[in-house]
């Protein structure tokens, strides 16, 4: 049975512009503004250092501020992604006003495990198989894309989670392709708007501008291609279900005696 490609689009849109949409993106455009700004401030500070291995030996505590900002943002990567596996339980749910604290904190240790792991050894299989006449890796990341659905939702491991993928993605596989075209172009698309901060690159401030316009269209296209693969998967999920019960029927009808 196909899916309604434009109708995903437009429920992944209605439910990033909700409440609790544009609550994430504020949330995801906070954290990555703040690593952005401590790299920049890294980056300037070092120019300014005599940074050699010299300067290291006679004065140690140059290596303070760039392990302190490394320890700092690691923390914030960590929180990213927390608020991606609350973002994705959020849209697979009716909520659309609140963030739920249970999407925080429900298993969340283990999520934020084996999504890091996971996303590690997901991009490694799409990249073999992007090298493998691209072909191959196309198939596999369409096949796999909503492995950290079920991380996320049905606490699986990131193993499970790829079989899980590979199993609901089964005879929707082109129609999920030409979703994940359309939504890349829109991606795109919001990017090249927000890409004219650049202009003001150059100095200091000029680069917190270009800063700011890239994560704030970071912050909107996560948003939206996690509320899209969020309504994917529970399409998906809803068809099959639908398939399963008319089975279930014609089995139950055929094993009826004759009146």
């Amino acid at each position: 049975m196909p899916i309604n490609i434009t109708s995903m689009l437009k429920q992944g849109y209605s439910r990033s512009i909700k409440r609790n949409g544009l609550m994430l993106m504020g949330i995801i455009f906070v954290i990555s503004v703040l690593n952005g700004v401590l790299g920049l401030g890294v980056d300037r500070w070092i120019a300014r250092q005599q940074f050699t291995s010299n300067g290291i030996q006679a004065d140690p505590t140059l290596l303070v501020p760039p392990l302190g900002a490394g320890i700092v943002s690691l923390v914030l990567g960590v929180a990213l992604l927390v608020v991606s596996i609350a973002a994705i339980r959020v849209f697979v749910s009716d909520e659309t006003e609140r963030l739920p604290r249970e999407v925080f904190t429900r298993n969340m240790v283990w999520a934020t495990i084996n999504l890091f792991i996971g996303a590690i050894v997901f991009g490694i299989i799409v990249a073999l198989g992007f090298v493998a006449l691209i072909i191959p890796g196309i198939f596999l990341l369409v096949t796999l894309a909503f492995w950290t659905v079920y991380v996320a939702v049905e606490d699986q491991n990131f193993i499970t989670a790829f079989r899980s993928s590979w199993g609901l993605t089964r005879g929707y596989r082109l129609n999920l392709f030409v979703l994940g075209v359309a939504v890349v172009l829109l991606t795109a698309l919001i990017n090249l708007v927000f890409g004219f901060g650049d202009l003001a690159s150059g100095s200091f401030a000029g680069d917190i501008v270009a800063l700011v316009f890239a994560q704030a269209a970071s912050a909107i296209t996560t948003v939206f291609s996690t509320a899209v693969l969020a309504t994917a998967y529970t399409e998906l999920n809803a068809q099959d279900d639908e398939e399963f019960g008319e089975t279930i029927s014609e089995d139950t009808t055929a094993g009826r005696p004759a009146a």
